[in-house]
């Protein structure tokens, strides 16, 4: 094997002495271009002649493949570093591609090197003409990728990871909600037996009650009424997220229901000495809706205000149509919600930690059922709010036709 540099090799010059010429001094100077440029490269880079033995390296190239210039420079490509460029996919880029489409990008080589250990590898290669002669040198740039591509592999399987993750969630809260809307059905069944007797004993139906036995039982139908509307709540929910909630739609007095919802909250509201104020439009159009959904929206939505809102406060309800649109404005004068707990106020069983809520009774579901109702009517709710103290405002739009919405 011929190992003696070539007149052609870069790091084969002249020296400049006294007898140099001028055309020495311009090749040398020539050499000493080109190798500043190889040298300037961050990747590695090999110049070889038409036999495909090394003419010259760039710095990068030593470094990172861990070789000397005596163990390269002449060397036949494949017998570099103990033979450990003798790789047969180099092989068909050098010998079959190259020679035929004189340049070639992004050719990809995977290769377990003595010195540096397995390597994935992007090779560019050019073939140059010389202008004088017909020798060309072939200039082959070798980018290692092997981090990227780890760093490639790894993301993509965090993301099939995610995804099976994603995957499995759903089923989880699928299976959740299946099992809440199961439970609350049993559950709803010997609670409505126990409503029903308590109502019996409290009307007297089989005989008069003393006073301490009238209070206890007002006091059982009152709790078992309260239990019965948050499993109803929570079963609602459950039905919702599975998607087996369905509405029976129906045209629909929207002025009408609004009025008698209102008309239930007056109640509460006066027990509390709080201020409703109405302002509901008279030519309010009629709705395509499920009714019972509608009530139950505008009830949550009221009865919270009346719940947030300290004695003697005030809270209003406002209607009217906007670009074919009902808009129902729910606002209080009450404990407000702070910044950092907006979005998770729609969150399932989330109730803002403050001392007045810790005296008020509920899950946290009134809320976000009342945001998913709206949605499966293909409406929108959004909730507004200054700060603690200083009150609510939800608001929330239904299209009068569901089916021109769809």
């Amino acid at each position: 094997m011929d190992c003696q540099p070539r007149k052609a090799y870069l790091l084969s010059r002249p020296s400049l002495g006294e007898g140099s010429t001028p055309k020495t001094k311009s090749v040398t100077s020539s050499q000493e271009y080109s190798e500043s440029i190889i040298n300037t490269i961050r990747e590695p880079l090999i110049a070889l002649d038409q036999d495909l033995r090394v003419v010259s390296v760039s710095r990068s190239f030593y470094e990172v493949f861990k070789v000397k210039p005596e163990q390269t420079v002449g060397q036949l490509i494949y017998d570099l570093g103990n033979k450990q460029w003798d790789i047969p996919q180099l092989r068909e880029l050098l010998e079959t591609i190259l020679p035929e489409q004189a340049t070639f990008d992004n050719y990809e080589v995977e290769h377990d090197f003595a010195t540096i250990g397995r390597r994935i590898m992007l090779l560019n290669a050019r073939q140059i003409q010389r202008v004088h002669g017909k020798e060309r040198i072939i200039l082959l740039a070798i980018e290692d990728i092997t981090e990227r591509r780890e760093i490639e592999t790894g993301l993509e399987k965090a993301h099939d990871e995610l995804e099976a993750l994603a995957t499995e969630l759903k089923r989880t809260a699928r299976a959740k909600s299946e099992f809440l809307a199961n439970m609350s059905h049993e559950l709803r069944t010997p609670l409505n037996s126990i409503n029903g007797f308590s109502e019996v004993l409290f009307d007297e139906t089989f005989g008069p009650l003393n006073e301490k036995q009238r209070k206890y039982v007002s006091n059982v139908l009152a709790s078992g009424k309260h239990l019965l509307a948050l499993i109803n709540q929570i079963l609602d929910m459950a039905k919702v997220e599975s998607g087996k909630m369905k509405l029976q739609l129906s045209t629909i007095s929207t002025r009408g229901i609004l009025d008698e919802v209102a008309m239930l909250v007056a109640d509460l509201a006066g027990k509390k000495q709080i201020e409703m104020t109405l302002e509901i439009a008279h030519d309010l159009p009629d709705i395509e809706a499920d009714e019972l959904k509608v009530r139950e929206i505008i009830y949550n939505l009221l009865s919270n205000a009346v719940k947030f809102t300290p004695v003697a406060g005030r809270i209003g309800l406002r209607a009217v149509e906007s670009s074919g649109q009902i808009e129902v404005s729910v606002w209080d004068s009450g404990v407000g919600i702070a910044t950092e707990n907006m979005e998770r106020i729609f969150e399932g069983f989330f109730r803002v930690d403050t001392p007045y809520s810790r005296l008020t009774e509920g899950t946290g579901l009134g809320l976000p059922l009342a945001r998913k109702l709206v949605e499966l009517h293909g409406g929108h709710l959004a909730i507004e709010s200054k700060g603690l103290d200083q009150g609510t405002l939800v608001k929330f739009q239904l299209p009068i036709s569901v089916s021109q919405e769809a």
